[in-house]
């Protein structure tokens, strides 16, 4: 990143910085994002898991009930 361009991101306020971001990652091809090696084991292990076992999956229903039940 070039000093300028930078400085003109470092005076945008809060809002628009993340306006800025959104815009960024809207134009970034997640096909080729980097995945850690350790991310990618956890992936292959919780596949497995779930291919060992599909009826232990959560919809999202049921997951978001959860979620609700531990915050009150």
């Amino acid at each position: 990143m070039t000093a300028t361009l930078e400085s003109e991101i470092s005076r945008l306020n809060q809002k628009e910085k993340f306006a800025l971001i959104e815009k960024l990652w809207a134009l970034i091809d997640v096909e080729e994002l980097p995945v850690l090696p350790e991310v990618a084991d956890e992936l292959d292990r919780r596949w497995a898991e779930h291919v060992r076992n599909p009826g232990a999956a959560l919809t999202l229903e049921q997951l978001m009930a959860r979620v609700e039940a531990k915050r009150r």
